[in-house]
């Protein structure tokens, strides 16, 4: 978010924007699938919901990769939305609600 944001001050996004986009597709790979393994192996009551989320952050990533990709200077902003509420609602809100199950299940 950092480096799109700095680009985007910069006029430079589409210098950084394949990184930023690679970096969101790992992460989303690599979190999410460490989340998915956990929630499942302690029967996670939330896991649905859960999931539902990583699917609409991995398909929100790719439409607005595509909108940018046709040209769409805009996508630059509401993709810089998109992670802006993602942290602030995803990260800080939903991600703490498996905490407890978590720890009652040995993880820190």
């Amino acid at each position: 978010m950092g480096n799109l944001l700095e680009a985007m001050k910069q006029g430079q996004v589409s210098i950084v924007i394949d990184e930023v986009f690679l970096e969101l597709e790992k992460y989303a790979m690599s979190h999410f699938q460490k989340e998915e393994y956990f929630f499942k192996r302690f029967n996670y009551s939330g896991t649905e919901v859960h999931i539902a989320e990583h699917r609409f952050f991995s398909q929100k990533v790719a439409l607005l990769k595509s909108d940018l990709s046709a040209g769409k200077v805009a996508a630059s902003f509401e993709l810089l939305n998109f992670l802006k509420d993602w942290i602030e609602h995803h990260i800080l809100v939903v991600d703490k609600q498996y905490s407890k199950c978590f720890r009652q299940n040995g993880l820190k």
